[in-house]
């Protein structure tokens, strides 16, 4: 069965079909405002030492995407855990450091930041609400993937069995339908994607590569500075959609064989406009009376007012936020870079397109 390329899109962006009538946490105290720290933030690399090992392909096995916490249980907050301090600050709602909030809603709309600083807007305003349009959507995203209708794959080339290693190569794919269920024993042969390939014939060709990773005392880090924009081709409904995080940034804890991932969390940020025109055509295909009336625009409006961030990852309080922040979680288990699978089918955006300024 062809179901979505990544399924996990499809909760992702189910869940932000609305975001009215979200609150915020209450605000830190005034002595941790706008601060600029290192909390937040994954270790920095220890001293050069080059991989010796034979590297090992990682594919997702288990998703958390803010509504439970890194064991399952439903918890309050938990969104809070889930991500990086991207903007290097810890913010909360008498901040005056950041960017505008959209339409001049206030403060408490957007933020505080989760712990340490922890940038997570998606999760913060939007996740909540996937509980309301799909129970248990961590548990739905991980039962996809447990179905082995998709994954996301990072390749550390020259892995071995040294708990620090600078610099290693490695390489992010999207994981294809497997077919069958994943034995998880490092045998899987998963097929990727090939829209995160540069050339579709060459599996080794990945379109995001972290040239400068490392290992620290068993935790895997993406590299300093990973200004990556990872856009997945998805195929949703029958409709195909980008969705493209920036400033893309990945920590994963490692077991101490190397041979799986036992804390992961990837975070960067959703440029506002192209998320919006990108979630046009998936509303419609998940909802396709909204694209009637003026219903579709007061969704998007709403999800508009959920930036809190820079598209660089930056904050300037002379320009509207342009941006959201977005943390999730994930395990991860060995398995083996399969065939390249066919391309996803294109089709047409339900919802049409952004309607023309008048004036």
């Amino acid at each position: 069965m062809r179901h979505s390329r990544i399924a996990v899109a499809v909760y992702l962006a189910t869940a932000l079909l609305s975001v009215a009538g979200c609150g915020s946490d209450p605000a830190a105290p005034p002595a941790e405002q706008d601060q600029d720290v290192d909390l937040g933030q994954p270790p920095a690399p220890g001293p050069a030492q080059a991989g010796d090992g034979a590297g090992v392909a990682f594919a997702i096995d288990r998703l958390f995407l803010g509504d439970t916490d890194r064991d399952g249980k439903k918890t309050a907050g938990s969104w809070k855990q889930y991500g990086f301090n991207i903007d290097g600050k810890v913010s909360n709602t008498i901040s005056e450091d950041l960017c505008r909030p959209v339409d001049d809603a206030p403060p408490s709309e957007v933020y505080p930041d989760g712990l340490d600083g922890i940038d997570n807007a998606f999760g913060s305003k939007l996740v909540g609400l996937i509980g309301t349009l799909l129970s248990d959507p961590s548990t739905r995203v991980t039962d996809a993937i447990a179905n082995g209708d998709f994954t996301v794959i990072l390749k550390v080339d020259g892995l071995g069995a040294q708990s620090s290693y600078n610099p290693l190569t490695a390489k992010l794919y999207g994981g294809a339908t497997l077919g069958a269920a994943p034995a998880w024993d490092g045998s899987d042969a998963w097929p990727v994607v090939p829209e995160l390939l540069d050339d579709a014939q060459d599996v080794e060709s990945a379109k995001i590569v972290f040239p400068k990773s490392y290992v620290v005392d068993d935790t895997w880090v993406s590299g300093p500075e990973s200004q990556v924009a990872f856009k997945l081709n998805l195929t949703i409904s029958g409709t195909t959609i980008g969705l493209t995080i920036r400033n893309l940034r990945i920590a994963m804890d490692l077991a101490p064989d190397h041979n799986s991932v036992i804390k992961g969390t990837l975070a960067g940020v959703l440029e506002t406009a192209v998320l919006v025109e990108e979630l046009r055509s998936v509303i419609g295909a998940v909802q396709p009376g909204v694209c009637e009336g003026t219903a579709l625009e007061a969704i998007l409006d709403s999800v508009r007012r959920a930036s809190d961030i820079m598209k660089d990852g930056s904050q300037d309080p002379s320009q509207d936020c342009d941006a959201i922040s977005i943390g999730i979680g994930f395990t991860a288990k060995e398995v083996q870079l399969g065939e390249i699978a066919p391309p996803a089918e294109t089709t047409g955006a339900p919802c049409g397109t952004a309607p023309a300024d008048e004036g």
